[in-house]
């Protein structure tokens, strides 16, 4: 049964929309994707130093659809298999009875699937 968690109390907190408002009115979406990027390369970082899993899973992030964005969780650990839940853009979560049926496995399809599109994507840059 996968166990989900909240961000450690020991780290900082994600970016603020309200942070990158502009002064002519609206906000710096690019500022603070990239902000984002940022702070959860750092999570990461946290959870590779602070788990007891090996696995190259550790400190990916999976995403979902859910509402107008993403529910986003990062991988904590593998046995049991542990997320992190990402409060980033409007901070959208899935319920409990979704993540509950979640293995490993699908966790590893799912970055398989991220990475293959990042190399895609990437690859005309």
């Amino acid at each position: 049964m996968t166990e989900v968690f909240g961000i450690p109390e020991d780290f900082r907190d994600p970016p603020d929309l309200d942070d990158f408002r502009k002064e002519s009115g609206g906000y710096d979406v690019n500022a603070l994707l990239e902000a984002e990027a940022k702070w959860a390369e750092e999570l990461a970082e946290w959870c590779r130093a602070n788990t007891d899993s090996k696995s190259e899973l550790i400190g990916e992030v999976i995403r979902f659809p859910r509402g107008d964005g993403y529910a986003q969780y990062m991988v904590f650990r593998t046995k049991p298999l542990s997320l992190l839940h990402l409060p980033l853009g409007d901070a959208w979560d899935l319920p409990d009875y979704q993540l509950r049926g979640l293995r490993v496995k699908d966790v590893r399809d799912i970055v398989a699937r991220e990475r293959g599109l990042r190399e895609l994507f990437s690859k005309g840059s």
